[in-house]
């Protein structure tokens, strides 16, 4: 199968294409190959690139830059995706387009699952619901894969700093209230390959098992060094960010339970693993 991968030079990108490489035609674009806000370009990758599906990782992902850059965040995470879809519409392509748990509220007391009603608290959360709508009204062949608190092997993240802070004794700052569910990238690009197979569209919940503050996060990697870690628990009202965040956006991957083919492993598990390689590298 043919594959074009957008923001494919990411953190989930880049697991997703050493998931696809070996059994798929996979063609990776970062966004100095396109500019997906415009959207000849998109228009121009699809047309001659010719995929059988698209996966859309390209956004702006921090959360703080986007309420400082409202127009930039839509022009990505939303116009941007509009483009994509577009394209993919007009050529017959499907379109695979990753999201994030903070469409969420943090409002619920328990995982929140595809059946439930996003109702952003950020910039970054609107614009990525922005992105959803326009799949959803754009197209009849796609999937909108849900993720949360993504780490792995790319680029720097929350476990990264931990570790970091571990090592060279340094303070980690870590949130109560604040709570989702670790999610590795290589288990979610594991799922997304998975999921390629079926003929499936529709929005999936694709997360690590449970869910964890950050401070539990902090101490659990702790636990895994089997190091002392000087770490500082606070709540969201004193760690004094640009964006509000959710208080509690774990997600249910209920969509993948219903069709019995929910097989990702648990956040400790995963967290583990990571901080094993980590250790190994």
């Amino acid at each position: 199968m043919k594959i074009l991968l957008f923001g494919g030079t990411g953190l989930l990108g880049t697991d997703i294409y050493e998931a696809l490489k070996n059994e798929h035609q996979v063609k990776v674009l970062s966004s100095s190959d396109c500019d997906i806000t415009k959207l000849e370009n998109t228009y121009h990758k699809i047309k001659f690139e010719k995929p059988d599906i698209a996966i859309n990782c390209a956004a702006l992902t921090d959360v703080d830059r986007c309420e400082k850059e409202e127009d930039n965040a839509y022009k990505i995470n939303a116009i941007g995706v509009k483009n994509i879809a577009i394209s993919c519409r007009d050529f017959g392509v499907k379109l695979i387009h990753i999201s994030t748990d903070y469409v969420f509220d943090g409002e619920k007391k328990e995982p929140y699952t595809e059946f439930d009603k996003p109702n952003p608290v950020n910039i970054y959360g609107r614009t990525k619901l922005a992105g959803e709508k326009f799949v959803k009204s754009i197209l009849n062949n796609y999937i909108i894969i849900r993720t949360a608190w993504i780490f792995g092997k790319k680029r720097q993240h929350f476990v990264d700093y931990v570790i970091s802070g571990i090592k060279n004794n340094e303070e980690i700052i870590a949130v109560k209230d604040m709570v989702s569910s670790p999610s590795y990238s290589s288990d979610v690009a594991g799922e997304i390959k998975n999921i390629i197979t079926l003929n499936e569209t529709g929005i999936f919940h694709i997360a690590n098992k449970g869910y964890c503050s950050r401070a539990e996060l902090a101490e659990e990697i702790i636990r895994l060094l089997k190091k002392p870690g000087n770490v500082k628990v606070v709540n969201q009202s004193q760690w004094l960010r640009p964006a509000k965040r959710p208080f509690f956006s774990a997600l249910k991957n209920y969509h993948l339970h219903l069709l019995g083919i929910d097989n990702i492993p648990g956040w400790r598990d995963a967290l583990k693993r990571y901080v094993r390689a980590k250790i190994e590298e």
